[in-house]
């Protein structure tokens, strides 16, 4: 099976696709977005006023920022046997006592922080997230976050309205996934976020998906396996297949060593634009959505041809609503945008480009968190 060609190796996330790498703003409530962003009568119920609400949405990237700096800093794993005095804490992170805790301050404002007698902060819930042990793993998320690449990217945001093209190829000279190969430790970084994300997704998208009906499950595009290994728990007679970069395969060897599951999927390199392994059950998450609709329709069609008659495929995406309403999701579609020139869609359109990859949607499931799991059968 060949390996990823220049032009399209950088295109390509290690499986887990960009919506689980950038999610801070996408994983809001719809609430926080009616609130933040559309509905009058919910922005100003608590007797704001219109200027102040606008000051606030455009003083949000401080509360990035806040999380970021945290994080990096590992203020929360200080934090994490309780309150801790600003001198001590600033101490114990190699940073000035008094900027600390004016950082502090402004945590405890955005609700991370809560402060437990003069000059003393412990941990709120929010705050525990940021822990490095937390399994929300939005510590390496944050700091991924918090890259000089990111930022400048968005700041760019602009560019990518006038020509509905991602900005990395103009400011970087290449792709945004082909940066992140050039540089290990900020791919790390999202990568460790990512798995965690995906294995809460996968936790939700087993309980939904009854896998003991397939012989062969093959995940395009798997990262480390999280989906595959959740849903062969399932089906112990099933067997299946691994596809992703062949780094990224060398890196899930090593993580499968000794698990029981070992020996039941192969781990295969190569390049889901151009060939995929033939089984009856085509697992697809968070992939369609990092590319534009010709590149979509391709990855499909590549399935396709090495689907049998009757094959399945399941597409774990964010959908946006239809007809239009707020949602967290719009937030995603604009990190699609801007970074990969991908794109976040509906149900219709995740449709069409199925039917012309040579499938067909049988039906729409959602999960019990943001997804929704699209199955679809092999078209005529």
């Amino acid at each position: 099976m060949p390996d990823f060609n220049a032009k399209d190796e950088g295109r390509r996330a290690s499986g887990a696709g960009l919506a689980g790498l950038l999610k801070f703003r996408a994983e809001l409530s719809d609430d926080t977005i009616r609130t933040g962003c559309h509905s009058e009568s919910m922005s100003y119920a608590d007797g704001g006023k219109p200027a102040e609400h606008v000051l606030q949405l455009l003083s949000g990237f401080w509360h990035t920022q806040i999380i970021v700096v945290l994080s990096r800093l590992r203020v929360a794993d200080e934090l994490a046997a309780g309150p801790r005095s600003t001198r001590d804490l600033a101490a114990a992170v190699g940073v000035d006592p008094g900027a600390l805790l004016r950082l502090l301050r402004a945590a405890a404002t955005a609700g991370l922080m809560t402060e437990t007698e003069p000059d003393h902060y412990r941990l709120t819930e929010a705050g525990e997230c940021l822990r490095s042990d937390s399994p929300t793993a939005l510590r390496e998320l944050a700091v991924a976050y918090g890259s000089p690449t990111v930022w400048r990217l968005v700041g760019e945001f602009e560019q990518a309205v006038h020509t509905g093209e991602p900005v990395a190829p103009t400011l970087l000279g290449r792709t945004f996934w082909e940066h992140l190969a050039a540089h290990p430790e900020e791919a790390e970084h999202f990568a460790l976020g990512m798995g965690e994300q995906s294995a809460q997704v996968a936790a939700d998208v087993a309980a939904t998906v009854d896998p003991s009906a397939y012989e062969r499950l093959v995940d395009v595009g798997g990262a480390y396996g999280v989906l595959l290994a959740a849903l062969l728990d399932k089906a112990p007679s099933a067997t299946g297949v691994l596809l992703d970069r062949p780094p990224v395969i060398e890196a899930a060897r090593q993580r499968l060593r000794g698990s029981p599951l070992a020996e039941r999927i192969d781990l295969v390199g190569g390049d889901f634009l151009e060939e995929v392994p033939k089984g009856d059950l085509y697992l697809l998450k968070w992939i369609l959505h990092d590319w534009d609709d010709e590149h979509a329709v391709r990855i499909l069609a590549t399935c396709r041809r090495a689907a049998p008659p009757g094959a399945r495929l399941l597409l774990v995406e964010m959908l946006l609503p239809e007809p239009w309403t707020p949602s967290h999701v719009h937030m995603s579609d604009l990190a699609m945008l801007v970074l990969l020139g991908g794109r976040e869609r509906t149900e219709a359109q995740y449709r069409d480009l199925l039917r012309a990859g040579g499938w067909e949607l049988e039906e729409v499931t959602p999960t019990s968190g943001r997804y929704s799991i699209l199955r679809a059968v092999t078209g005529a």
